[in-house]
């Protein structure tokens, strides 16, 4: 992992561009994710000194205990702000409704979701990106939030896939 950078912010991008540091590793986000999805191969990859985004097949459709999934977003705003990450699972609901929801319940966080997703789109190449906007304004799609981590979870049950976009850090 990349160790906090406590420069102007300016001079903490120049310096991850030139070291070439990505935000986060494979390897890494597939162990912070592990616990709450049954992860396949990865699919695709990418990140930068500031975004890092991925896409699994999942092996199954289940969300480990770690993160709590609930049915409303008042609920799911809550869990963010106890526990740092949460889940909500509307089937008619778009993530990207969820989203202007959330920021309508918890402004500041229901923004760092928005921040998060278009941070990210940096390192969303085609295949990334195209999926994550199929996502986003689907129903029926499974949307995280890791406020610890800046990344916005979006999971596609029926298709078994997770697309995981991370901006940068708070």
């Amino acid at each position: 992992m990349l160790a906090a950078c406590h420069l102007p912010t300016v001079t903490c991008a120049a310096l991850f561009a030139v070291a070439g540091c990505s935000r986060d590793s494979e390897a890494e986000m597939r162990a912070r994710l592990a616990p709450w999805f049954a992860l396949g191969e990865t699919l695709a990859f990418q990140a930068n000194g500031g975004c890092a985004a991925e896409a699994f097949r999942l092996i199954h459709d289940g969300i480990g205990s770690g993160l709590s999934v609930q049915s409303s977003v008042s609920a799911w705003m809550r869990d963010v702000a106890r526990r740092g990450v949460g889940a909500l699972d509307v089937p008619k609901m778009t993530p990207d409704a969820a989203m202007v929801a959330s920021a309508n319940a918890a402004r500041a966080t229901g923004t760092a979701m928005r921040r998060t997703s278009l941070e990210a789109r940096d390192c969303m190449h085609d295949r990334i990106g195209t999926e994550f906007l199929r996502l986003l304004t689907a129903e029926g799609i499974v949307i995280g939030f890791d406020a610890n981590e800046a990344a916005v979870m979006l999971m596609d049950r029926r298709n078994a896939v997770l697309v995981v976009a991370m901006g940068a850090r708070p």
